[in-house]
């Protein structure tokens, strides 16, 4: 009799879990905020004639807009394992230089971030049937970081001005970091339901190459006149300072790591089947 009772609750409990296995792809929207910031790679500069002053400018990449699209499968309903794809779209960092004397010259270096991410995650919540907390913590692989610095510079001493302009993109490498979500989600019917969360993610990305893709003259494009060495850089762990690189050959530099660390609310909704 009793093995008898152990078997039955065994099945009645195995009978909850399958009842309870459901797949599930949700698609989503979300903004953010940079909570880790660099301060040694953005500066800004003003000469007013009788005082001149140097300012770091925090280099927060984690700024940005991100497109989130993801599909799991919850073997019973306080669990379940997800695997995410996102796409995010960095806000520009802005730094001014400008020399206030007549004739002075200004400069301007805006520095924005992209990254194409997989998210694996494991999912927990009480399994509430209407209104659901829950609990995402995951792995981010970038798998295609890049970075767009954009440098112009107005020479005012001639007229008319000159006006210069590069765009250097940072790439290679792939960035590994940690993802975590709380939020809640409200269930609309047996298919279809809405969710929000606060999302958290730690992630630094150190590019292996950069390479100069837009260098402007008033308008006038003056790419071909720079040097492979110029245009094209490589980072290491470590470089020799005494190395003589020919022109011809991409210029050595050592490896910087670069925040793209974030925190911003997702909103977005969930499809059941």
């Amino acid at each position: 009799m009793k093995r008898t009772f152990l078997f039955s609750i065994l099945f009645l409990f195995l009978g909850s879990l399958i009842q309870a296995q459901s797949w599930y792809a949700r698609i989503g929207i979300g903004v953010s905020g940079g909570i880790s910031a660099d301060r040694s790679l953005l500066y800004s500069y003003t000469n007013t004639g009788s005082s001149r002053t140097i300012s770091a400018v925090p280099l927060r990449l984690g700024r940005g807009f991100t497109g989130i699209a993801a599909i799991g499968y919850k073997p019973s309903k306080y669990l379940g394992f997800e695997l995410g794809i996102s796409e995010f779209i960095g806000f520009p960092n802005i730094a001014d230089s400008v020399i206030k004397m007549p004739g002075g010259s200004s400069a301007q270096a805006k520095v924005q971030g992209n990254m194409l991410a997989f998210i694996p995650a494991i999912v927990l919540s009480p399994g509430f049937r209407h209104v659901d907390p829950y609990a995402r913590i995951g792995i981010i692989i970038g798998i295609r970081p890049t970075i767009n610095a954009t440098s112009t510079v107005e020479n005012a001493s001639i007229n008319p001005p000159d006006e210069y302009k590069m765009v250097r993109q940072y790439y290679g490498n792939v960035a590994f970091g940690l993802n975590a979500a709380m939020g809640v989600s409200w269930i609309l019917n047996k298919l279809v339901s809405l969710y929000a969360e606060f999302t958290f993610s730690s992630i630094n990305y150190s590019p292996n190459y950069s390479e100069v893709i837009k260098y402007e003259k008033n308008g006038v494009d003056q790419l071909s006149t720079l040097t492979v060495k110029q245009t094209k850089t490589e980072y290491h762990n470590s470089i020799d300072p005494d190395e003589q690189i020919a022109d011809t050959s991409p210029d050595q530099a050592l490896k910087k790591s670069i925040p793209f660390s974030s925190a911003g609310i997702n909103i977005g909704v969930a499809f059941h089947f």
